[in-house]
C-alpha cells in the first residue's frame, strides 16, 4: 500500500526500508510558518506497534529525548500514528555518514580523526548531562553534514527496543563492532560505554576497519570482551603516539579506566590537537595534557579538509546515511545483552529539539489486532500546550500563594494567641501529672514553675491541696541539695547531729537500702518529738518549739526519705522472700540425709540477711532450724 500522507507530512518517496518499517522523506504541509519544510519520517510497522509494552516504551523514550538540543544531535520534529502506525519526523541531514566515508575508502588523518571526536564528545556531553546515554556510538550513526560537521542520530534505539519481546533471525539489537564489554557481557550500561564505542570510531577513521574482525556475532562478542586490539599505528603509521595512546585508554576492558567523562575526554582531545599541529617539541608538553578540566567545550572548528565529506544532493539516486536505512542494523544471536538497569532520567527541560532514533530489527508478523487511530503532536504544539497549561497554572499558583499567606497568617496569630494566653488550670494540672508519671517526684524543679502558678492562681481549684504539696516537697529536695553542697565543702564540725546523721543515712541507702532506713527510723525516733509511731506520743509544746526550724526542714526530709526507702525495701522483699523461702525449704529436706549440709545452709543464711529487716522472720526460721539440727547432734 502506497503511503501519501502521515499525519501532517506530506510523503514525497520512500528513502529507506527494512523490517522495522520504511523511512520517507516528506514535506510538512501543516499551517505555520514551516509549511514545505523537508523532513525525513521514519514509519514503523504495525505489527511492531502491536508489540507487548512497545508502544509505551516508544513515547516514554521521545519524551525523554525531548530534552536534547543540541548542533551535533538529529533533531526530532513531532511524533503520532496514523491509523495503527506508529511514526516520527526529524532533521533531514544532507550529507554522508561516517560509515559510508569509510567503506568508499577514505582515510581520515589524525587532525581530522581529532576534530570529530571532539565534536562527538560536545554531543555526548549535553546527552549525559540530561541522563541519555546512546549505546549504539558508531560510523552509521555519526552523519557528516556538507559543512563539515557531525551529527548524532539514533539515539535511544538500543534502550527503546533492548527490553521488547521482538525477535527475528538473530537477537542483538545494535552493531558489535563498537559495542563496549559492559554491553557484550549483560552488565549496566553507563555513559562509560559511549566511552568504548568513540574509541573503535576512531580507530576505524584512522585504520579503514573496525579495532576487531570476526565471523559471527559471538566471536565479535566474546572478542569485545576479552582481546585487546592491536595498536593502530599497524594501520595507520602516522599516527602520533599520543593519540595510538588515548585510542587504547577508550578501548579498556575495565570503564574506570577509561576517561572519567566525555568533557575531560573533548577537552583532552582539543589540547592534543594543538599542541601536535605546533611545531615538534618536548613530548613533556603533551604529558601534561589535563584530564580534570571542567571548563565548557569550545564551540566546533572545522578542518581545512572536512569539505571532502560533502555527498550529493538529497533527492538523487545515491545511497542514503544509514540512519535512513531501516535495514542497517546488525542482528544475530544475541539473547539479551541489552537487559540492563536503564539510566535515570530526569525531568523533562523543553519539549523541542531531541534526538533522533533509528530502527532495531525485524518482529514477527503474527500480531493481535488493535483499534485504529489517528494523532499527531509536534513539539511546537507542545511548547504552546505547556505555555497554557503554565498560564492556567499561574492562576492557580496565585490562589493558592494567597491561600498560603492567609493560612500562615492565621497560625501565627494562633501560635501568639496561644503563646501569651496564659495556661488554665487543667492545663498546669495535667503538666504537672504527667511529669510526675514519667519521671517520678524525687526531682520536681523541672515543673517548678508549673507548681507555683497554680497554687498563686488558682488557690480555690479542689486539687490546689495536691499540688500545694508537690510544691512544698520541692522546696524541701531544694534545701537537701544545698544542705548536701554545704556538706562537700565544710567538715562533720559544722553541721549539727540530725545534718550528720541524714547525709550518713542517705549515703549508707545507696549500698544498703535496708541499713538506711534503719538509720533514719531511729533518727526520727530520737530527735523527733512529734513521731506518731512513738507509743504514747503526746509531746508539750516547749518540745515542740524546742525545734529550730532547720530541724524541722531536716526532720521532714528524713521522713520522706523514710517512706521512699519503705517502698523500696518492700519491693526488695517481694522479689526476694520467694527464693530465700524456697532455700530454707531445701535445707530443711536435706537435712534427714546430711545435717551437717543443713546446717552449714542455716548458718550462711543467718550471717547474710541477720541485718535486713524484710528477712527477720526467715532468720528466726533459720535459727529455730539451726537448733533443733545441733539438739539432735547432741543427742
Amino acid at each position: 500500500m502506497k503511503i501519501e500522507k502521515l499525519g501532517p507530512y506530506r510523503i514525497e518517496r520512500q528513502i529507506g526500508k527494512g523490517g522495522m518499517g520504511a523511512v520517507y522523506e516528506a514535506t510538512y504541509a501543516g499551517p505555520g510558518q514551516a509549511a514545505g519544510t523537508r523532513v525525513a519520517v521514519k514509519a514503523l510497522s504495525p505489527q511492531l506497534a502491536m508489540a507487548e509494552g512497545f508502544r509505551e516504551r516508544f513515547e516514554a523514550e521521545i519524551d525523554s529525548l525531548k530534552k536534547l538540543k543540541h548542533e551535533g544531535i538529529v533533531r526530532l520534529y513531532g511524533y503520532g500514528e496514523e491509523e495503527g502506525m506508529l511514526f516520527y519526523s526529524m532533521e533531514l541531514v544532507e550529507g554522508t555518514s561516517l560509515e559510508e566515508e569509510i567503506n568508499s575508502g577514505r582515510r581520515f588523518n589524525w587532525q581530522e580523526t581529532l576534530s570529530i571526536g571532539t565534536q562527538i564528545c560536545r554531543a555526548l556531553k549535553h546527552a549525559h548531562d540530561h541522563g541519555v546515554v546512546h549505546r549504539d556510538i558508531k560510523p552509521a550513526n555519526l552523519l557528516l553534514t556538507k559543512e563539515g560537521h557531525i551529527k548524532i542520530a539514533d539515539f535511544g534505539i538500543a534502550r527503546l527496543f533492548g527490553g521488547t519481546q521482538l525477535t527475528t533471525a538473530g537477537g542483538v539489537l545494535g552493531t558489535a563492532d563498537y559495542m563496549s564489554p559492559e554491553q557484550a557481557d549483560g552488565r549496566p550500561v553507563t555513559e562509560k560505554c559511549d566511552q568504548y564505542s568513540l574509541g573503535g570510531v576512531l580507530f576505524a577513521l584512522l585504520a579503514g576497519r573496525p579495532p576487531f574482525r570476526a565471523k559471527t556475532m559471538p566471536e565479535m562478542l566474546q572478542m569485545q570482551r576479552f582481546a585487546e586490539p592491536e595498536p593502530v599505528q599497524r594501520y595507520a603509521p602516522d599516527t602520533p603516539d599520543q593519540l595510538s595512546r588515548l585510542i587504547q585508554q577508550l578501548l579498556s576492558k575495565e570503564p574506570e579506566e577509561r576517561f572519567p567523562n566525555v568533557l575531560v575526554l573533548g577537552r583532552h582531545m582539543e589540547a592534543m590537537q594543538k599542541a601536535l599541529s605546533r611545531p615538534p617539541q618536548s613530548e613533556t608538553k603533551l604529558a601534561e595534557l589535563s584530564e580534570s578540566d571542567n571548563s565548557e567545550l569550545d564551540p566546533p572548528t572545522r578542518q581545512p579538509n572536512s569539505t571532502s565529506a560533502i555527498s550529493t544532493d538529497a533527492t538523487s539516486d545515491v545511497a542514503r546515511p544509514e540512519y535512513l536505512d531501516m535495514d542497517g542494523i546488525d542482528l544475530s544471536n544475541s539473547g539479551d545483552l541489552f537487559e540492563a538497569p536503564t539510566i535515570a532520567q530526569p525531568e523533562p527541560i523543553t519539549p523541542d529539539a531531541p534526538a533522533v532514533k533509528s530502527d532495531p530489527a525485524p518482529v514477527d508478523p503474527v500480531v493481535p489486532a488493535r483499534p485504529t487511530q489517528t494523532r499527531f503532536t509536534t513539539l511546537d504544539d507542545e511548547i504552546r500546550q505547556r505555555q497554557h497549561l503554565e498560564e492556567d497554572d499561574s492562576h492557580l499558583s496565585l490562589v493558592a500563594r494567597w491561600a498560603a499567606l492567609i493560612l500562615l497568617l492565621g497560625t501565627i496569630v494562633w501560635l501568639g494567641w496561644s503563646l501569651t494566653r496564659p495556661p488554665t488550670a487543667d492545663d498546669l494540672f495535667d503538666t504537672i501529672t504527667a511529669t510526675i508519671d514519667r519521671e517520678g517526684d524525687n526531682d520536681l524543679r523541672s515543673i517548678s514553675f508549673e507548681l507555683a502558678e497554680f497554687v498563686d492562681r488558682f488557690p480555690d481549684d479542689p486539687r490546689a491541696a495536691e499540688v500545694a504539696g508537690h510544691l512544698e516537697q520541692l522546696e524541701y529536695q531544694k534545701f537537701a541539695r544545698q544542705a548536701r553542697s554545704r556538706n562537700r565543702f565544710s567538715g562533720e564540725d559544722e553541721m549539727g547531729p540530725i545534718e550528720q546523721l541524714y547525709l550518713q543515712a542517705i549515703e549508707i541507702s545507696a549500698e544498703n537500702p535496708a541499713r538506711g532506713e534503719q538509720l533514719l527510723a531511729d533518727l526520727i525516733a530520737l530527735f523527733d518529738p512529734t513521731d506518731e509511731t512513738a507509743e504514747g506520743a503526746n509531746p508539750s509544746a516547749s518540745e515542740v518549739s524546742s525545734l529550730s526550724e532547720g530541724h524541722r526542714q531536716w526532720l521532714v526530709l528524713a521522713r520522706q526519705e523514710l517512706v521512699r526507702l519503705q517502698e523500696l525495701n518492700r519491693e526488695i522483699a517481694e522479689n526476694q522472700l520467694p527464693a530465700l523461702q524456697e532455700q530454707l525449704r531445701l535445707a530443711a529436706t536435706i537435712a534427714a540425709r546430711s545435717p551437717a549440709r543443713a546446717a552449714r545452709m542455716y548458718r550462711a543464711f543467718i550471717n547474710l540477711y541477720d541485718n535486713e529487716p524484710w528477712a527477720a522472720d526467715l532468720v528466726a526460721e533459720a535459727n529455730q532450724a539451726l537448733a533443733a539440727l545441733s539438739s539432735k547432734t547432741d543427742n
